[in-house]
């Protein structure tokens, strides 16, 4: 007979609860994964892709709201997908509707009257582009702080230069946000700004063309270049005159059709049955996943923003299904980046959630925007607050030399065109870029 002093007591080894349903990269790592969609909790912390089972990467992500996942997976005319739709059809249908060309946008504005523009060849030309390439090779291949990984990486350093080479949609995108880096310290400029708008011109005309042809085979130099152009949007709202004051509408409507490019892309993609081989896969497949997940748009997301939509000020505004639609998901879309941030989300996360605000928002929205509607400048200013809570990316020009932020800039200039009694809705706006 053994004592407890002749063998230790050996207690079972407790380990944790096996996760069914887990992530690829917690099971990989042999951890518990907590099964929260679309990143559990571990990736996000260590900042890892969180890819999951094709089984639970197909199904709807869980939402307070009880229709949410219905309406994702309705087609255009409100039907749900027939039960035999084809494989492609299904996957295709993974992504947000809200990106879907919108009738009669015009994508890319710039490229109407340029059909007479011709940059002449000359040593100068061959220089400055010499020029803009190195910037763009040695500061412009990492947009965040810290890289999504080697594959994003990998695309930006090789695939988009050499796919510019070929593609002179993409080339012009390029040589134009190279360009616009280079303005931030060389602002008085004015051959390098002269070129800028030029190659700007030159990028939305040929991109144009792309869209109208687009397959499988040009979708990612269409996609890159959409990016890029997008970039170079937001950073030109920095050279913008704010007297008298209107909302950025030109980087709106970039947005959009740089939304409606990714939806185009993705459709002949998946149809081509080679998306997973083209380098937009790996963009489509980086978190945050637009269009797989939309809980960007849950009701919790505005939740502290929620007297936003009062109505207990004027606005002269009918406050029907449409308009309180478009307000709702506008307004969660920057709380969701507000969350973002409180959750400690890596920069380049919360970057792509920047990046992808005018891609997402309802079409009304922007509307409303156009019409300066008080309210929709308002949620405008909490856009911008919440984009000024992110450091060290360039293209936000918080650190432009002798120049306010963009988003101090649009903050201060709609609280100057804001009716007083909406006035009370801006002191948190007013407050996180320094001019409570």
């Amino acid at each position: 007979m053994h004592t407890s002093t002749d063998r230790p007591d050996r207690r079972a080894k407790v380990g944790h609860r096996k996760s069914r349903r887990g992530c690829k990269t917690c099971k990989a790592r042999r951890v518990k994964c907590d099964e929260t969609h679309p990143v559990c909790g571990s990736c996000i912390r260590l900042a890892l892709d969180c890819p999951w089972p094709e089984t639970m990467a197909s199904r709807p992500t869980p939402s307070p709201d009880p229709t949410a996942s219905l309406s994702s997976r309705t087609t255009d005319t409100g039907e749900l997908p027939t039960p035999g739709e084809s494989p492609a059809s299904a996957q295709l249908d993974r992504y947000s509707a809200l990106l879907r060309a919108q009738p009669g946008l015009d994508m890319y504005p710039l490229a109407t009257d340029s059909e007479d523009l011709h940059m002449p060849e000359s040593k100068e030309r061959r220089l400055l582009e010499h020029r803009l390439m190195q910037n763009y090779l040695q500061y412009l291949v990492q947009p965040f702080p810290v890289s999504p990984g080697k594959e994003w990486q990998h695309l930006l350093s090789h695939i988009v230069p050499r796919l510019a080479l070929t593609n002179d949609n993409l080339l012009y995108a390029l040589l134009t946000v190279s360009a616009s880096h280079l303005l931030l310290t060389e602002p008085d400029d004015m051959e390098l700004f002269r070129a800028r708008q030029s190659y700007l011109v030159l990028a939305t005309r040929e991109q144009r063309k792309m869209v109208a042809r687009l397959s499988a085979d040009t979708a990612d130099a269409v996609c890159f270049a959409a990016l890029l152009l997008c970039i170079s949007s937001f950073v030109a709202m920095g050279e913008r005159s704010l007297v008298p004051y209107g909302p950025p509408l030109d980087y709106f409507q970039i947005g959009r059709g740089a939304g409606t490019v990714f939806w185009l892309s993705i459709e002949a993609a998946i149809k081509s049955e080679n998306f997973e081989n083209l380098s937009i896969y790996v963009i489509a497949k980086s978190y945050p996943r637009f269009g797989e997940d939309q809980s960007y748009f849950s009701p919790l997301m505005r939740r502290d923003f929620e007297g936003v939509l009062t109505q207990a000020l004027p606005s002269g505004e009918a406050w029907d299904d449409v308009t309180r639609d478009a307000y709702e998901k506008a307004l969660s879309y920057v709380g969701s980046i507000q969350n973002a941030i409180r959750l400690g989300e890596p920069t380049y996360a919360v970057c792509r959630r920047i990046q992808a605000f005018p891609l997402l928002i309802p079409s009304k929205f922007i509307a409303f925007l156009e019409e300066q509607r008080p309210r929709a400048l308002v949620v405008l200013a909490h856009f911008f607050a919440t984009a000024a809570q992110v450091h060290g990316v360039w293209w936000l020009r918080e650190d432009a030399e002798g120049s306010e932020s963009i988003a101090k800039r649009e903050i201060r200039a709609i609280s100057k065109v804001l009716p007083a009694q909406w006035q009370p809705l801006l002191v948190w706006p007013l407050d996180m870029v320094g001019l409570g």
